[in-house]
């Protein structure tokens, strides 16, 4: 029998992640991993990831039977088709100006996916119970774990950064492609290597409840972190010549706290040439990449034994606030309904994996609009007809969290509690939604949404307040058909995965459109056509209380 002929027959069934960590497997064993043991760890991982399905009867998804698919890879597609509008930049003959605006559109793509989505498997501390007890190091599962989420989180940086790349070699030639492909992994590698160390970090002195407080706060942070260094990198560039797309950048080592500036200045060494500023920031890069390289080996190993302290705190049964119960008084039109929006709210105020994978996308949410609004303040002092229009756009991106929330409600770590309510009497699916989407209105998307129209209150006087409950309510409304759309599902009643961490990220992507739209046709109808915020009012209230009565069925 031919032996090489059934290796590589073998070779070719094994997946490319696991032959790219072949390849990696020296690198492993130097840093004290057994590469064995983590392979096989990681094999199965993706194995589990593949077979990830809903278990509740009618309620199954596409996949045909006997097939293994992995969701998160049939996706990136989508990403690679968004990211095309990033070949604009290539209208500027300026490489630093390019890259620029890309590393910070990948960075900020890659730490609002790796907070949101994928630290609940980074916290995860099954590993360590299932495996630890077997003889494997800490190490081994930490880059096990680690390596788990890099295969994700680089085969969605090269979908996000495949138009630019390609678009690189094309107009910028084959050494520019070649960097930028390299300092595009290593971006990846970046995020993955600093949430590590993060978390490391916080773990080794903190423990319980505050622990998980910390962490919360520490991801919405880092993402309110990413979104400002957007802006104010954005503040480094100007166009002096509209005709010919001339770009004038000022740059100084002051300027060096904005690392994804570090990732553009061998581009401007390359096209430039030498310059103190660039051969400085491109030294940072390195020294910060071995600084980050040192840091996860010494800490790496040390997360999944800190994580057990997640445990050490119980969670006190949680006390309603006003708020709570005054809500529950008015938007629960049964017993039932208002016992299910108890649930809810309690749920979503103690689940540290909800918030986690919630918060830091709504914060980058707000904090756009924040930018927009003290930027709008600068420019222009008086408040004028054209500025009045900007600032009533403004409350509209609270929208874009919908998605994020329609998908947050779908999973949790107690999901087989679900059994509980496929086993009822009386399966009431119906006031289930309905309480969800109450709750997820009034805790989350209120807040958010009254925050800014605040802002635009006081800046415009109360002529337009009408416009802004109108608002809010066609909000309740998109939210509703959100949740419709994507209610295959029981709230709440399916397993975080890393194969399904890009759901949110996704569909908030594809969402920006439609929001788009639904604005512009909102504030332009109310705003040129007397007395037309009167009837849409009316309309938004008759839809609002239908479907909170009967959305979603009995």
């Amino acid at each position: 029998m031919d032996r090489s002929g059934l290796d590589k027959e073998e070779f070719n069934k094994t997946p490319i992640y696991l032959r790219f960590a072949d390849k990696l497997a020296p690198m492993y064993t130097k840093i004290g991993v057994d590469y064995v043991q983590m392979r096989t760890i990681l094999a199965m991982k993706m194995t589990i990831d593949r077979r990830q399905k809903t278990a509740l009867n009618g309620m199954s998804d596409s996949t045909t039977e006997g097939e293994e698919k992995n969701h998160f890879f049939g996706s990136l597609w989508v990403y690679t088709l968004i990211s095309i509008f990033l070949l604009f930049l290539f209208v500027y003959d300026n490489w630093v100006f390019q890259y620029t605006a890309y590393f910070s559109y990948i960075l900020i793509m890659l730490f609002s996916t790796m907070l949101a989505n994928f630290s609940t498997i980074l916290l995860d501390n099954k590993d360590t119970e299932l495996i630890g007890s077997k003889p494997v190091s800490r190490k081994t599962i930490g880059a096990a774990k680690a390596t788990h989420i890099g295969i994700y989180l680089v085969s969605f940086t090269l979908a996000v950064g495949m138009p630019v790349m390609l678009a690189t070699f094309y107009f910028n030639g084959f050494l520019a492609g070649l960097l930028l492909i390299l300092l595009t992994l290593l971006s990846a590698l970046w995020t993955l290597g600093l949430t590590i160390i993060l978390y490391a970090t916080v773990l080794k002195y903190f423990d319980g409840e505050r622990l998980k407080n910390i962490i919360a706060y520490s991801q919405i942070s880092v993402s309110v972190f990413m979104v400002a260094g957007y802006y104010l990198i954005g503040q480094l560039f100007e166009i002096i010549d509209p005709e010919t797309l001339l770009v004038e950048m000022d740059l100084s080592l002051g300027h060096a706290l904005l690392f994804p500036m570090w990732f553009v200045a061998p581009f401007g060494l390359l096209q430039e040439g030498y310059n103190n500023v660039y051969l400085i920031y491109t030294l940072f890069l390195i020294a910060g990449t071995i600084a980050i390289g040192v840091l996860y080996h010494l800490n790496g190993d040390k997360i999944d034994g800190n994580l057990q302290k997640l445990n050490k705190s119980r969670t006190k049964p949680g006390s309603r606030s006003i708020l709570e119960k005054s809500t529950a008084k008015l938007l629960g039109l049964t017993s039932l309904e208002k016992a299910y929006y108890h649930f809810t709210w309690q749920l979503t105020k103690n689940e540290r994996e909800f918030k986690t994978r919630l918060y830091p996308s709504i914060a980058s949410a707000m904090i756009f609009p924040l930018f927009m609004f003290f930027s709008n303040l600068r420019g222009s002092q008086a408040i004028t007809s054209q500025n009045m229009q900007t600032f009533l756009y403004l409350p509209y991106f609270a929208m874009l969290s919908i998605p994020m929330i329609a998908v947050a409600t779908q999973f949790s770590v107690n999901y087989k509690g679900r059994w509980l309510f496929e086993l009822s009497p009386k399966q009431a699916k119906g006031p289930f939604l309905r309480a969800v989407t109450k709750v997820m209105l009034i805790k989350i998307l209120l807040p958010m949404y009254g925050f800014i129209s605040v802002l635009v209150l006081i800046m415009t006087g109360f002529t337009h307040s009408v416009q802004l409950i109108n608002g809010f309510l066609l909000m309740s409304v998109v939210l509703y058909v959100e949740m419709k759309r994507t209610g295959q599902h029981l709230p709440f009643s399916r397993k975080y995965a890393a194969s399904e961490a890009n759901q949110g990220c996704m569909s908030s992507l594809i969402f920006f459109l439609p929001v788009f739209i639904i604005s512009l046709v909102m504030v332009m109808f109310q705003s040129f056509i007397p007395y037309a915020e009167w009837g849409v009012l009316i309309v938004l209230i008759f839809l609002n209380s239908w479907w909170m009565k009967k959305g979603f069925g009995e």
